[in-house]
């Protein structure tokens, strides 16, 4: 009988120690896919052909310069030159730019409307929202959190840009008609003031060397006779910087925000 609780006894230990190893071997695989997808949570989806063949078909009227996707959104479609808020349709869905820059500029403001997406609580993803709506959405930290990148096409090549503020801006905070070259100085103080409004503060570093992307559409967060603005700012990714999330964190603007969507959640449309 001792025989055979010992040879029992070792039997369990076998398959003890084997569920052990699988368990590890398990986690380890899951650990390593963790990681491929926290080292990828963003991959550049070209838009070269199709902006080239867009530009193909532009007019002196209608001259695409760019294209414009955003993680979490819908907005996917052509960026045209609009100097002084000069285009002449609105049949499509589009944003615009002040500046006619043939190659990436160290800032780059684009704009976009929001027509039916002006409440004191915004809505996230509505399908009837095709313009800059859906960048409504970054109000709200969650929806901040996990859409962390810009990609903006011009010239033959995509470029990446990673998310580093989300803000409020009172109107002509901001140079949107901005067409030239930003000095050293001038991105030190854009950059500062974009700090002090900031709703979230990203776990990465910006400075005055790099490129930076600027969204921007109207808001109806303060009510609709104040002209405020709403803008995603990103700069772009660095040589060898990969494209995962990194941690956000709200700001004492922030709650500023909360208090107005306590408010209520009517909206109102343009």
């Amino acid at each position: 009988m001792k025989k055979k609780t010992k040879g029992k006894c070792s039997r369990d230990k076998a398959i003890t120690l084997v569920c052990l190893s699988v368990l590890c071997l398990v986690g380890l695989i899951g650990i390593g896919l963790s990681m491929i997808r926290n080292d990828a949570d963003y991959r550049i989806k070209s838009r070269t052909s199709i902006l080239e063949k867009r530009q193909k078909n532009d007019t002196d009227s209608k001259k695409t310069v760019g294209w414009l996707r955003v993680q979490g959104t819908n907005i996917d479609y052509p960026v045209l030159y609009a100097p002084d808020y000069n285009f002449t349709y609105e049949t499509e869905d589009f944003a615009w730019t002040e500046a006619d820059f043939k190659e990436l500029n160290n800032i780059v403001y684009i704009s976009g409307h929001n027509i039916k997406n002006l409440s004191t609580k915004p809505l996230v993803n509505d399908k009837n929202h095709t313009r800059f709506e859906q960048l409504m959405g970054f109000t709200y930290y969650d929806f901040a959190k996990n859409n962390q990148f810009i990609q903006y096409t011009i010239n033959g090549k995509d470029y990446l840009y990673r998310i580093f503020a989300v803000a409020y801006f009172e109107d002509a905070t901001l140079d949107l008609f901005n067409k030239s070259t930003y000095s050293e100085a001038k991105m030190n103080a854009f950059l500062k003031l974009v700090n002090e409004n900031t709703l979230y503060k990203y776990n990465i570093d910006v400075n005055a060397n790099d490129k930076i992307i600027s969204l921007d559409t109207c808001t109806g967060m303060f009510g609709i006779s104040n002209n405020n603005h709403f803008a995603v700012l990103g700069r772009l990714l660095r040589d060898g910087e990969k494209a995962k999330l990194v941690k956000v964190q709200k700001t004492g603007e922030y709650s500023i925000i909360e208090d107005e969507m306590k408010g209520g959640d009517a909206n109102d449309e343009a």
